[in-house]
């Protein structure tokens, strides 16, 4: 049974993209959550046990991930948790939290973004992105910003 989990926290690697032989997109980043709690004795705030998570996102989330977030990005991610037991050539086990996301955006609470959606077109487009060559054509329309 998988788990539904929304966890804040910072992007720690940089998104990377793999497009699988089928034409899936796929997009993985590490993203680290430290607790924060407030020390009474002191009267500051201080940071407590960071968690790491293993983040994946597929097909147009994972494009809009990849071209949105970098490292040290705060941001917010739900979806499902998965817990994957491994073991190292040295023979060496362990345990990682895995996130299949469903949703993920910045932590507005820490600062602003500017949105830009992609809207269904006639004519293809196959955007240019600066982290890996082109991306998968999705048949969007050039972007338009949104306006408040």
């Amino acid at each position: 049974m998988k788990t539904q989990l929304t966890v804040r926290g910072n992007v720690a690697t940089a998104p990377r993209r793999v497009v699988t032989d089928s034409g899936t997109v796929i997009v993985e980043f590490r993203l680290a959550a430290t607790e924060r709690y407030f020390n009474r004795q002191t009267q500051e705030w201080e940071d407590g046990t960071t968690s790491w998570y293993t983040v994946s996102a597929f097909r147009r989330l994972a494009e809009n991930v990849f071209r949105s977030f970098s490292v040290g990005d705060p941001v917010i991610v739900s979806g499902k948790l998965t817990i994957k037991q491994w073991t190292s050539k040295e023979d060496k086990k362990g345990t990682t939290p895995e996130i299949n996301a469903e949703t993920a955006g910045h932590d507005l609470l820490l600062g602003f973004t500017d949105f830009t959606r992609y809207t269904k077109s006639r004519s293809p487009l196959v955007a240019e992105d600066s982290h890996d060559g082109p991306l998968i054509d999705h048949g969007w329309e050039e972007p338009e910003a949104l306006s408040a």
